[in-house]
């Protein structure tokens, strides 16, 4: 699978590469911290004020689908890209409800001579162990 030679267009890099990304890898439970600032600064992304924002109001999808934690256990390379992304969501989740994001490696693949790395992100409520969310993403890996 490590026949490709890397893709250096980006100036270099640092990170993980694709030959030293494993399947199966899981990384442990993180916190995913979403407040009532990323809530505002999300619907003023989308041109609206929000005023009715208070705990207790739901938290959007698009929130709780985020790098932060899975770039906290590995440093991703230059030139990472989103290729597909698909989103199951299984209840809401409430602004103060105290989330955690569970993170592992499920695939890798090449097509079209291009690197492809398929991560899992399920994101719990920590108070109840329900399931609020579950993101398949798969990224191209370029080097």
């Amino acid at each position: 699978m490590g026949a490709l030679e890397p893709d250096h267009r980006m100036g270099g890099w640092s990170g993980v590469g694709y030959d030293s990304v494993e399947v199966g890898t899981a990384f442990p439970p993180q916190p995913l911290p979403i407040d009532l600032n990323d809530l505002a600064r999300f619907y003023r992304c989308l041109g609206e004020e929000a005023p009715w924002l208070r705990p207790g109001c739901r938290i959007p999808a698009f929130l709780l689908n985020e790098f932060k934690a899975l770039k906290g256990q590995m440093r991703f390379p230059p030139g990472v890209l989103h290729a597909q992304e698909e989103i199951q969501m299984m209840s809401a989740a409430h602004l103060g409800e105290p989330l955690t994001v569970e993170i592992s490696i499920v695939d890798k693949f090449i097509r079209n001579e291009k690197r492809f790395i398929v991560v899992d992100q399920h994101v719990k409520c920590t108070t109840d162990s329900r399931s609020v969310a579950k993101i398949k993403h798969t990224l191209y890996w370029p080097c």
